[in-house]
């Protein structure tokens, strides 16, 4: 789940640089990784090229910023100097590099921000990826839903389990910062004996559909369309369909079965909030603000601009909203090298863009029903079996917080379980902090116990 506080953000995407040389062009096929730095910036970058017949194509991971598979355009090579662009809402990113042998190197440009990188070609061979399941396409009224639905070795009609996603549009493996969270969890559900559809969220991946009115009812909306895709699937159990929601994707799973209790069998909570976005953001403002160093006093200040930039919101004062955010842009922008900012040319202009794009998202209807939206009210409805999964060291869903109202919540239901695991993030990845800044250095898999505790409950349920 991302936190919705405004951060300045300096870079959303990428680069490749400058060249001469000789006349012989290369083959840059392959996968290709290394790093970019420039301004105090250092990401992890991981490009994909492949050539056929005379036409290149190229992708670009970049797990720190949670994006994965980004097209890139206008590919051209000219003797051994690489260009690309990378399109952003940030303005596109130009790239000019150089290949020697299995090196690629130079320098990137969007903006006035500049910078170097690094890339080195880790295989010749880019492979088609496995195919787990059947690749699906769902269609509703105003978007289309592609996803992978994957099926168990066993007698039919199998048990299944509706995977929905956190907040941000995410692919149909939650790819975060280097770990694809789903397709690891439908890897450990499918050895369990359990049938898994993952969707790629609207808008991303294969998926299209609207996005100018987001909202909770557009995610509850699509989350029906996969249960009704698997409910009418003959190959499946109606009577042991299941949800399981990570982050924002709980609350979404818990509405879905409190209004349809017929058709949800049981509902997984991994990293799911009971209180109101109101009260949940400062406090993951508190403890992330912590990690960062920042002093009691400068935390406190930023509570104060949170709780406004919040009621502001509820109120759809825009003037407000903008003052605070331009104020907390400046600020950002005092702490940062001189050079950095002298690299950002026009500040006032880069401010002007930086604050338009925080007050849109501020201003639409996910956020405000995100402040307001109560998940204890939908958990307490819920009838069936329900599972609740907490990291002991998650910075966005704070157990300290959110674990005493899930209990009431679930209080006058018989069939529950609820488990803080120990170490565990908000991916459920062993942790040092917990630190979001941690995500892309720990290892890309489950906390030891994780997979253990989900099986076994969901075993559980199979043998009632």
């Amino acid at each position: 789940m991302k936190y919705p506080v405004p951060v300045l953000s300096v870079l959303c995407a990428l680069l490749i640089s400058c060249g001469g040389g000789p006349a012989e062009t290369p083959d840059m096929t392959g996968i290709w990784e290394g790093r970019l730095t420039g301004e105090g910036l250092e990401l992890e970058l991981r490009a994909v090229f492949i050539m056929e017949d005379g036409t290149i194509t190229g992708t670009l991971d970049i797990p720190q910023q949670q994006a994965r598979g980004l097209e890139l355009v206008n590919i051209s090579l000219r003797g051994d100097s690489v260009f690309f662009d990378l399109p952003s809402d940030l303005g596109r990113a130009g790239f000019r590099g150089v290949a020697d042998g299995d090196t690629l190197s130079g320098s990137f440009l969007q903006g006035g921000f500049t910078g170097s990188f690094v890339l080195v070609r880790t295989s010749n061979v880019v492979e088609a990826p496995a195919m787990e399941g059947e690749e699906v396409v769902i269609t509703g009224e105003d978007c289309s839903l592609a996803g992978t639905l994957t099926l168990p070795e066993g007698t039919q009609p199998w048990a299944c389990v509706v995977l929905l996603s956190g907040s941000g549009l995410q692919d149909r493996d939650e790819y975060v910062m280097g770990f694809p969270v789903f397709a690891e969890l439908a890897r450990i559900l499918d050895s369990a004996g359990f049938a898994v559809l993952r969707c790629d969220d609207r808008g991303t991946g294969g998926s299209t559909g609207g996005m100018e009115s987001f909202s909770d009812s557009v995610l509850l909306y699509d989350a029906g369309l996969m249960l009704d895709h698997v409910l009418g699937d003959d190959r499946m159990d109606p009577g042991r369909v299941g949800i399981l929601g990570h982050s924002e994707g709980s609350n979404t799973a818990f509405r879905l079965a409190a209004e349809r209790p017929e058709d949800v069998a049981f509902v997984v909570s991994m990293a799911g909030p009971s209180v109101t976005g109101y009260e949940l953001i400062p406090s993951q403002l508190k403890v992330i603000l912590a990690l960062q160093g920042f002093s009691p006093e400068e935390i406190e200040a930023k509570l104060q601009a949170q709780y406004i930039i919040m009621d502001a919101a509820l109120a759809g004062d825009s003037a407000l909203i903008d003052s605070v955010l331009r104020e907390q842009t400046r600020m950002e922008l005092a702490d940062l090298p001189e050079e950095a900012v002298e690299s950002l040319g026009d500040i006032d202009s880069y401010i002007d863009q930086a604050v338009e794009a925080s007050a849109a998202s501020t201003l639409g209807p996910w956020f405000r029903a995100f402040l307001t939206h109560d998940p204890a009210a939908d958990i307490e409805r819920v009838s069936a079996p329900v599972l609740c999964l907490l990291g002991e060291l998650d910075v966005q869903v704070i157990p300290e917080t959110n674990l005493g109202p899930m209990e009431d919540a679930l209080a006058d239901n018989p069939r529950h379980s609820i488990v803080v695991l120990e170490n565990a993030n908000h991916l459920f990845q062993e942790a040092l902090t917990g630190g979001v800044d941690e995500y892309a250095v720990l290892e890309p898999g489950f906390v030891h116990g994780f997979a253990d505790t989900l099986t076994a409950w969901l075993g559980s349920l199979q043998a009632d």
